[in-house]
């Protein structure tokens, strides 16, 4: 975080790609707002505190009005990360409708996490999370 050095998320590098690009996009081509995620070395990226949060709460706004299936579906796989930095990095997060609420409490739904997730095995068989 830009206010402190602390680090509040270390995917693999990977995995930190897919978000940043996820959130390069929704930021520059659908949200026209700045992230607050500044990328500084490829691995590294500093957060605004102020401009994330700003940014976490239009992506809810678009999410909580949203009506395209394939945009809601896209969002859902991004916002809750974006949700899961805000509160680790402390920026606090306003839902102004109930949509908005009803959204932010099922991001923040640990379980939500393990429900649905489909996992290939080695031996080729497929391991539903969730699911026994």
């Amino acid at each position: 975080m830009s206010d402190t050095d602390e680090d509040v998320w270390e995917p693999a590098l990977a995995v930190g790609q897919l978000f940043m690009g996820g959130a390069n996009a929704l930021s520059s081509l659908v949200l026209k707002v700045p992230s607050g995620l500044d990328d500084i070395s490829g691995d590294w990226v500093k957060i605004d505190t102020s401009q994330y949060g700003a940014f976490v709460e239009a992506a809810l706004r678009k999410r909580g009005s949203a009506s395209h299936p394939e945009l809601m579906s896209l969002m859902d796989g991004l916002l809750p990360v974006m949700i899961m930095l805000a509160d680790r990095s402390g920026v606090g997060i306003t839902a102004s409708t109930p949509a908005e609420r009803a959204y932010l409490e099922w991001a923040r739904d640990r379980d939500r996490v393990l429900h649905g997730h489909i996992v290939e095995q080695r031996d080729g068989s497929v391991h539903v999370w969730g699911r026994d």
